[in-house]
């Protein structure tokens, strides 16, 4: 493939050299030359008689396009990190707004089950399903680093109307620096959840039992059947409150599932601003679990009670409880990472944030999510969400289904969605006084005092 691309680079600058007479010499050189040779010409034109330099201006532009043409138009070939055909499946050709184009992609193998469970996923979903999807799992994970950080609930315009009590929820015992290092987590996860307020999701925070939930993802991690608890193999439940790697294995366990599950939703949209808005809620998730990772990993060779294994070694059942429950592919990865199909750097093995062999994150359906939260109950009804969740995306049916192929990506039909206009606005500039407020949201949860105001060009405002 490589020798066929590197062919169509020789055909395509030669049929440019015989085409443009005098400019044949010039086409045989790089782009960049080409372009750096035109912008001379042209700046020399400028020093002529007006006439002369009206001629040779023109002579130098048709020079820079010509060499701009062939810069944006001649494939390039680029190495790839398997052979090919080895660990590949190809796409086909997906449609884009690009008139008359068609992108040859190779996905390794991976991503391209992400994506064909993402077309599956699309049903007719709105977007406002969506954003009450991430009000569930935004809820799910905000209230547990909240009350665990800061020993604290959300404040009541975050809850929605009339939510129930969760159970299981209290501060953990954490080390000033984890501590430090978390609260900004679960602040960001505050925002979130504001975030889908101002979205639109009018629906309550869903009833979730920490303790329940936590004990079933363990109990089938280390081989247990449904309804038992590692209180049968150590004596004790699981607590995820204990110290800092029990809280941070069980935060980074709900991190990872809003980070691959966020940047699978943007398969779903179709708002731009929401798309975008989801887009940061990955990318923050992703951030926030490598910090948690970072925590881990230095911890990695602690016990964890109640179980009598390495903080490592728990990360690694409960990776794999992950993997094994969201479908056949493999996006999913320990503490440490040892698999040469992936990035695994010797010796170390430091895995601060899970990619395939190209660094590219991976990705989740909220099926695929629900399925692992849910611990497998096909009524919707489990694991963290014993009486289940509101909203029309509320069991993991379908989980593992992928679309026949990609070749159709493009003409489904797409029913209306959700207007930018219905979107609420993004709240203005912070001001001396603090954030301007929105109708009906409060506040977050954090609690600084007003000083000077601020000016964004000075480092002063950046924490210096």
């Amino acid at each position: 493939m490589l020798q066929r691309e590197a062919c169509t680079q020789q055909r395509v600058l030669g049929q440019a050299a015989s085409n443009s007479g005098p400019a044949t010499k010039r086409a045989r050189r790089s782009p960049a030359k080409v372009a750096a040779k035109a912008s001379a010409e042209q700046q020399d034109a400028t020093r002529k008689a007006p006439l002369d330099h009206l001629r040779d201006a023109a002579k130098a532009s048709v020079g820079a396009v010509l060499a701009a043409t062939i810069a944006i138009t001649t494939p390039m070939a680029y190495a790839a990190p398997f052979d090919t055909g080895t660990n590949l499946a190809p796409l086909g050709n997906l449609r884009s707004a690009d008139k008359g184009t068609k992108y040859e992609l190779e996905a390794l193998n991976t991503e391209a089950a992400h994506i064909k469970a993402g077309i599956a996923a699309r049903k007719d979903y709105t977007d406002k399903d969506i954003v009450d999807f991430l009000c569930n799992t935004e809820c799910l994970e905000g209230r547990f680093d909240t009350m665990g950080v800061q020993g604290k609930d959300f404040k009541a315009d975050l809850l929605g109307p009339n939510p129930k009590p969760p159970k299981g929820m209290k501060k953990a015992n954490l080390s000033p620096r984890t501590k430090a290092l978390l609260e900004e987590v679960a602040l960001s996860e505050q925002g979130h959840a504001l975030y889908t307020r101002q979205a639109g999701s009018t629906i309550p925070c869903p009833y979730v039992d920490y303790d329940k939930g936590f004990n079933a993802v363990f109990a089938r991690a280390y081989g247990l059947k449904d309804g038992e608890s590692i209180s049968k193999l150590f004596g004790k439940d699981w607590d995820p409150y204990v110290n800092d790697a029990t809280f941070a294995l069980s935060m980074v366990f709900l991190e990872e599932l809003g980070a691959t599950g966020n940047k699978g939703l943007t398969l779903l949209h179709t708002n731009p601003i929401l798309a975008d808005g989801t887009a940061g809620l990955a990318t923050t998730a992703t951030a926030f679990a490598a910090i948690e990772r970072s925590i881990l990993y230095d911890l990695r060779d602690e016990i964890v009670p109640p179980t009598n294994e390495t903080v490592a070694q728990v990360f690694a059942r409960l990776s794999a409880y992950r993997d094994a429950m969201d479908g056949p592919q493999i996006d999913d990865q320990g503490l440490l990472n040892k698999d040469p199909r992936f990035i695994a750097i010797p010796g170390s093995y430091v895995n601060n944030i899970p990619t395939d062999i190209r660094g590219l994150s991976f990705s989740r359906t909220p099926l695929m999510n629900l399925n692992i939260l849910m611990v497998g109950a096909k009524d919707g009804k489990g694991g963290f969400f014993p009486e289940g969740i509101a909203g029309r995306i509320n069991t993991p049916e379908g989980f593992d289904k992928l679309a026949k192929g990609t070749e159709d990506f493009g003409n489904q039909p797409q029913i209306v969605q959700m207007p930018a206009s219905e979107v609420e606005k993004i709240p203005g500039p912070v001001t001396p006084e603090g954030p301007s407020e929105l109708p009906g949201m409060t506040s977050l949860t954090q609690e600084l005092n007003s000083g000077a105001p601020l000016v964004n060009e000075k480092p002063e405002t950046r924490g210096l």
